[in-house]
């Protein structure tokens, strides 16, 4: 029986299929998946395994030490007001080189990307929220230039290219990227020399997730009669994934009357760290900022172990192809009925996941920088249309420390990439 699940379980996730417009996975292959999927699986909990930040805010100048209640990193931080009075340092609108986006209840930054001239929305589309990866912004969603493309290191553009935020409005996409404020992270920098504090602003899922997750809720509510679409880049993956997960066991609680599986559509992840990432030995446990706690919870890349905050983000483990690590509750809602160990739960609507990496190289090795095809992939494999850039496909744009990263960005800016993102979204 196992054998014949692995070969089930562990298919291509891309096959032929009565999927919708765009996901590339066939509904009864994802569904038959899903029937052998655990109901409350002992050990198993969908609530939080991170806790709450007793303090939302650290002074940015002192190194946390190990065991420290007070210092925020690696816990939720939220948007009410702590003890001090003090709510997530994130959740803020001063400094912005933008007009941020004005949607009801929502306090926190976002951008709305305009559209251009001759373009109205498209209302029967879904509206689409882009949440970017670590020391990032929403530009990171834009066409950019090089000022000197031949001092480059590869063959870079030499015209700018429509990025995402140029290409969904033109489609008639309602655009809305969050701004995680990376740029108020009150981690201490570090020392001359070492690698022990947050020189690079670097963010863990306690910062990104409350900001993303209370962004989703407020467009939810903004605009009933409309579904969503979330793509996650790099972190943003793995935040997408958690703040859906933080909504809908809301809906499971009681606590909001919304089930959040039901007015989401499509959920694209490009280059996460699912399963791992390159930096968890270098950075777990030696770096105690935000820098750190963010490899611990991601995992180790290679000889992946659940880590506690992919625990209830992934579920129990299931068989797989490979002997990889894949999880029953990487995909809810892909059948249009499990999620997180219950049935009944998506209210009938049938969540799409794409997940899109560039490839590793022929020996196995990755040529994405932070992430490999298994770190970066979505189980089962049935329910999810993981996808893979060739490895040519990098981003040409020498954008992000003069296109320093541009295998794991290609992921998003490359042509390939794109086109993998709009395709998911059932766009052109």
């Amino acid at each position: 029986m196992l054998v014949v699940a692995g070969c089930t379980l562990g298919g291509t996730g891309g096959p032929p299929g009565s999927g919708s417009a765009g996901s590339g996975v066939d509904q009864s292959a994802c569904q038959m998946a899903m029937s052998m999927a655990p109901l409350a699986p002992a050990g198993f909990d969908y609530h939080d395994a991170l806790p709450a930040a007793v303090h939302n805010t650290w002074d940015g100048v002192a190194m946390p030490q190990p065991g420290d209640a007070k210092y925020p990193g690696g816990r939720y931080r939220t948007l009410a007001p702590d003890a001090d009075g003090k709510i997530h340092p994130g959740c803020a609108v001063d400094g912005l080189m933008y007009t941020p986006a004005s949607i009801p209840g929502y306090a926190c930054a976002a951008r709305q990307f305009d559209f251009p001239s001759g373009v109205t929305e498209d209302t029967s589309k879904p509206i689409v929220i882009l949440v970017h990866g670590n020391s990032e912004s929403p530009t990171g969603w834009m066409k950019f230039l090089h000022p000197d493309p031949s001092s480059l290191m590869f063959p870079a553009d030499t015209v700018a290219r429509d990025q995402l935020a140029e290409l969904l409005p033109a489609q008639g996409y309602r655009t809305i990227a969050i701004d995680m404020r990376t740029d108020k992270i009150d981690d201490p920098k570090s020392p001359e020399g070492k690698d022990t504090g947050n020189t690079p602003k670097n963010a863990d899922h306690g910062w990104t997730v409350p900001l993303l997750q209370e962004l989703v809720k407020k467009v939810a509510i903004a605009y009933p009669g409309r579904h969503l679409a979330l793509v996650g880049f790099s972190l943003g993956a793995t935040t997408v994934r958690d703040a859906l997960r933080r909504l809908w066991v809301e809906w499971a609680d009681h606590t909001w009357d919304v089930n959040i599986f039901e007015r989401v559509d499509t959920v694209v992840v490009a280059s996460g760290a699912h399963h791992g990432v390159v930096s968890f030995a270098k950075e777990c446990g030696l770096n105690l900022t935000m820098r750190g706690t963010v490899t611990c919870q991601m995992g180790q890349r290679n000889q992946y172990t659940e880590t506690d905050f992919a625990r209830p983000l992934n579920g129990p483990p299931m068989p797989t192809e490979h002997g990889e690590f894949g999880g029953w509750w990487e995909t809810p809602c892909a059948d249009g009925d499990y999620a997180f160990g219950k049935r009944q739960a998506c209210g009938g609507h049938v969540v799409s996941y794409t997940t899109i990496t560039m490839q590793d190289l022929p020996n196995g090795t990755q040529q994405d920088e932070f992430v490999s095809e298994h770190a970066s992939r979505l189980y089962p494999t049935a329910c999810a249309n993981n996808q893979l850039d060739g490895l040519n496909d990098f981003d040409t744009s020498g954008y992000f420390y003069n296109g320093y990263f541009r295998n794991h960005y290609g992921s998003v800016r490359s042509n390939a990439g794109l086109a993998k993102v709009i395709a998911a979204l059932g766009g052109n």
